[in-house]
């Protein structure tokens, strides 16, 4: 074992000092403390700026939408306008003999004409023109298509109202298609289509800036870039995927038209971006900024706190390293004077410290107890040295304060006990004497009893393994039962499988009677729009006269079917609102069965789980009744090693008899409080 280190003077040396260990554990903890602080600082302003600018972005990309809807609008009331000039219908002239109205085509053409030019010049287009039902160019100012885009031209032809197309390039250039029918008395004759310049939009898109690096553009439903302030992505064909390596559901999210702020990564960069839908049109506006913009102040805050901390770290040391020094000074002197006292020193002076404060206290209290340890050394040592010479009447002479008085009175024990004991071994020795010759005649009672005590374990060993045997036949009974719950369970759960199909199939069947009650529906309506032909029909032939005869009665078959139809749908209709019902049945009834079958899956769980707790009992009993084998075996041979102690005990008798005689006489040397000295 390694010694100790010590000083010049003998005193162990001190490896750590209590300043040190003060300032070192304290400067610890609080740098671990200003670290965690700095940490949880840190992510908690960058998580707070990312939801501030995020709450920010998304009513500005709203407001921002609303602004280009503005401009859309303005766009639009300009198209109406055009469209709905009284100089795009056809005028009309009296004919002298027929009495009949023609166009009167030349001047219909002029006057259209001087719509699409005027049209041109005001608006800023980039032409104007009229397309006939098919989507031919019929006329148009410079630069007009002569065929119009087959999806925007559907889109047109199936709303029948103003239109803007999707995407923004016209001829290598960016613009702004739009189209309008044009109806005289309530039908369409023609389209108007235009192509605005693109600095309406490019003037809304440019002038959202935030931050050094922020911007706004736009995106049809494809997710391809349709406005941007760099206009050589939108030429470019650029999709919003390409533009911000954004994911499907990210894009998907855009091009459907939600309202909503996100963070997205671009090239590793981290961006902020909201987003929200231009009515009116397929484009969506998406407005982004960088975080990086705003880590500069992030940073500076952060910096100011990280000083600030600094310095009040910097102040607590002071303190720290201050009060360190006034408490390890006096501990250092009281420490050195434990140390010898530690050695054995019990003369050295107790240097005081008049503090006032326990540090004080600790000192006098040391120096007292020096004292009280000298004074109650000397007296124990007195007192031994009586009874290492043989007087055990000799008593402590001085008095013992609080837990000292043990002291005393453990010396007055000993002593005492010491004088009870010798005279205990006097008495002993003539009573062992006695005991030997007794114990000569119980040897043979132990020899007989230790026989009937194999005898009787070999008895409970029989019982114990009959025990066993029966406990084998409730495990075995005990897996079978195990075995048919795991059977149970296994069927109900493909019951419920099947019961799970079953209510599948119901929401199908379901789901099939909802169609065919839509398709009746249907049916009703083509009726209906039939029996109006059938009517229309019979008042032309009516008009006809005797040449609209037969027409008349063609006209009176389709009414009459047109109402048959009517009412096969409408018994169609009947009988899948009883299907539905008895469907609804049906899927009650299956969802109780599902229940029952569900509670005789954990009835069945609880037995099984019974069974495991009998099948585990029934494992302890027999490692139990293994156990008390052994025992039983180890007492058997307990009782044949006391037989043969018995026969060994008569011969140690005679001896236990000289040696008690030898006790007496060592006794007697001793000088005892008898009788009243006591």
């Amino acid at each position: 074992m390694a010694g100790k280190q010590v000083d010049s003077h003998g005193a162990p040396m001190v490896k750590r000092s209590l300043n040190r260990r003060i300032l070192r554990n304290t400067t610890i903890n609080i740098l671990i403390l200003v670290v965690i602080c700095c940490v949880i600082m840190a992510f908690s302003m960058q998580l707070l700026a990312s939801n501030i600018l995020l709450d920010s972005l998304q009513p500005m990309a709203r407001q921002s939408a609303k602004t280009v809807e503005a401009n859309i609008h303005m766009l639009a009331d300009r198209m109406m306008a055009i469209a709905g000039d009284s100089r795009m219908n056809e005028v009309f002239v009296e004919s002298g003999e027929a009495s009949e109205n023609r166009p009167a085509t030349e001047e219909t053409w002029e006057n259209r004409k001087a719509v699409l030019e005027e049209a041109a010049e005001i608006y800023e287009l980039y032409t104007i023109a009229l397309y006939d039902l098919n989507g031919g160019l019929v006329q148009g100012t410079d630069g007009a298509l002569e065929t119009l885009d087959s999806s925007f031209f559907a889109l047109l032809k199936e709303t029948d109202n103003l239109t803007t197309f999707s995407s923004t390039i016209f001829e290598g250039k960016l613009g702004i298609m739009m189209g309008m029918p044009v109806k005289q008395d309530g039908e369409t004759i023609l389209y108007v289509v235009g192509i605005y310049k693109y600095d309406t939009l490019n003037d809304v898109i440019g002038s959202i800036n935030i931050g050094r690096h922020g911007m706004a553009y736009m995106v049809n439903r494809e997710g391809i870039v349709t406005g941007h302030p760099d206009q050589s992505v939108v030429l470019e064909g650029s999709s919003l995927s390409q533009l911000n390596d954004c994911d499907e559901e990210t894009v998907s999210r855009v091009t459907t038209g939600e309202t909503g702020a996100l963070e997205i990564s671009v090239n590793g960069e981290k961006i902020l971006a909201a987003f929200s839908p231009i009515r009116g049109t397929q484009w969506s506006l998406v407005v982004q900024i960088p975080k990086s913009d705003y880590h500069d102040v992030i940073s500076r805050a952060l910096l100011v706190a990280v000083m600030a901390t600094i310095g009040g770290l910097v102040i607590s040391i002071l303190l720290v390293l201050q009060l360190s020094r006034s408490i390890s000074r006096p501990v250092k002197n009281v420490t050195k004077r434990m140390v010898a006292l530690s050695d054995g020193d019990l003369h050295t002076e107790v240097v005081p410290v008049r503090t006032g404060d326990e540090l004080g206290i600790m000192t006098q209290t040391l120096d007292a107890t020096v004292d009280s340890v000298n004074r109650y050394i000397s007296d124990i040592q007195q007192v031994l040295t009586q009874v290492a010479s043989g007087n055990l009447r000799t008593e402590p002479q001085m008095n013992y304060k609080g837990d000292f008085e043990l002291i005393r009175g453990s010396l007055y024990t000993i002593i005492q006990s010491m004088n009870e004991t010798i005279l205990g071994f006097r008495d002993a020795a003539v009573r062992l004497t006695n005991m030997a010759e007794d114990l000569s005649g119980q040897s043979g009672e132990l020899h007989q009893a230790s026989l009937e005590q194999n005898q009787s374990a070999e008895a409970l060993v029989h019982e114990v393994t009959c025990v066993k045997e029966r406990l084998a036949n409730v495990t075995e009974s005990s897996n079978q039962t195990r075995t048919q719950t795991e059977e149970i369970i296994r069927r109900i759960q493909n019951a419920n499988s099947q019961m799970a199909k079953l209510s599948l199939a119901m929401e199908d069947i379901s789901s099939n009677a909802r169609e065919i009650t839509k398709i009746a529906q249907d049916i009703e309506g083509i009726a209906f729009q039939t029996n109006l032909l059938a009517l229309n029909a019979s008042v032309e032939a009516a008009h006809a006269g005797s040449a609209g005869q037969g027409f008349a009665v063609v006209a009176e078959q389709v009414k009459q079917l047109a109402a048959q139809s009517a009412k096969a749908a409408q018994r169609a209709t009947d009988m899948v609102k009883n299907t539905g019902a008895i469907i609804q049945t049906g899927v009650e009834l299956t969802a109780d069965t599902a229940d029952s079958l569900n509670a005789i899956s954990d009835f069945s769980s609880q037995i099984s789980m019974i069974s495991d707790r009998l099948a585990v009992a029934v494992e302890g009993q027999e490692s139990a009744l293994a156990v008390m084998e052994e025992r039983i075996e180890a007492i058997s041979g307990i009782a044949d090693r006391n037989l043969q102690s018995a026969e060994g005990t008569e011969k140690s008798s005679g001896m236990l008899a000289r040696e008690a005689e030898a006790l007496q006489s060592q006794v007697q040397k001793f000088a005892l409080k008898e009788g009243n000295d006591r």
